[in-house]
């Protein structure tokens, strides 16, 4: 692990440990955005000096404090994940067989994907296989004044018993470059499905009201879904 991400992980459960009301950015990164989305969930998204450009570090926080902490390129690869609670890390296996390509879905309307995630957990290392698609419906929607293009996705990765499948819908925020959860539903290899939506409410930018506050609001306290607050691959907000 480089010393990026040792002070990144060192900084980012800081926030539930204190109590904190503003999230705190680890030295050297500069935040630009935070979302408060359904179930939930609020995250902060920021970008490190030294970092290829277009490159950015996402949080994910519930009621409890942060949980998940991932790092994206451009092309919205998810090169490193952590689950800040179990201490599992998350690696893209380089170079897939077919990247995800965020400029190839914004030029063409559609993007295929086939790669491998190298899982770090307590009990082993392992290697998941996953394919799937990232497909715009040709919709717009406008949430919270931010034109967001609407698509429709499905990826899975094998397991002993059979395909565990995610499918359903997210949101493109074309002129910033970044993906945002929406409506999902995940199909494990028994045929059980839990639904969730993770949609975005609100934005908040630098200088606003609520911006890298470390309390969620859509959803909290309410009976919530059974699926996980934080899907494995893609986008949790």
């Amino acid at each position: 692990m480089n010393a990026a991400v040792f002070v990144l992980l060192s900084a980012v459960p800081a926030a539930a440990q204190t109590g904190a009301e503003t999230f705190p950015v680890p030295e050297g990164c500069t935040a630009f955005l935070t979302v408060q989305s359904r179930s939930c969930l609020v995250s902060h998204h920021w970008r490190c000096e030294g970092e290829p450009e277009g490159s950015h570090w996402r949080v994910t926080l519930d009621q409890d404090g942060p949980f998940y902490l991932n790092y994206t390129d451009a092309e919205f690869r998810w090169l490193r994940a952590f689950n800040l609670r179990s201490g599992g890390q998350d690696t893209l296996v380089e170079p897939e067989d077919d990247p995800a390509s965020l400029s190839e879905l914004l030029e063409t309307g559609n993007d295929t994907m086939v790669f491998s995630i190298r899982e770090e957990r307590a009990e082993g290392t392992f290697r998941r296989d996953y394919t799937g698609f990232d497909r715009l419906t040709g919709d717009q929607v406008t949430i919270d004044g931010r034109p967001l293009l609407v698509t429709e996705f499905a990826y899975q990765w094998e397991t002993t018993a059979g395909p565990r499948r995610t499918e359903g819908t997210q949101f493109v925020w074309r002129e910033r470059g970044l993906f945002f959860g929406g409506l999902e539903t995940v199909t494990t290899p028994g045929g059980e499905t839990f639904e969730g939506n993770y949609s975005p409410v609100e934005f908040h930018e630098p200088g606003d009201p609520g911006f890298l506050t470390t309390e969620p609001e859509y959803d909290c306290g309410s009976i919530m879904s059974a699926a996980p607050a934080a899907p494995v691959w893609r986008v949790a907000q």
